[in-house]
């Protein structure tokens, strides 16, 4: 796929850094990545099928979930934290969609 491809699948990027800089930042990052990120630490907290019908690229699923492990940290809870994250605040967005 290339970069306007990808860009589809953005919710913040590139109109959206006033409503959330940050998930504006890390899309804006996988984009740059040409939505490659590597899948291992999602795959290993569980996530293959989490949130599977919402068009959203695993890759691009994956640097979310790592950027908030890292600044949540690596708990058993951080998993669910992140998933309620995820749907409740990440897909709410309308911005680019």
């Amino acid at each position: 796929m290339n970069n306007s491809d990808l860009a589809q699948h953005c919710r913040y990027y590139p109109d959206g850094f006033e409503q959330n800089a940050v998930a504006y930042f890390y899309e804006k990052k996988w984009l740059a990545l040409n939505g490659d990120y590597p899948l291992k630490e999602y795959s290993e907290c569980g996530l293959d099928s989490f949130s599977s019908s919402d068009g959203v690229p695993k890759t691009l699923k994956a640097i979310l979930l790592n950027r908030f492990l890292v600044s949540n940290g690596y708990y058993a809870h951080t998993i669910e934290m992140f998933k309620l994250w995820y749907e409740n605040y990440y897909l709410r967005s309308n911005i680019n969609i």
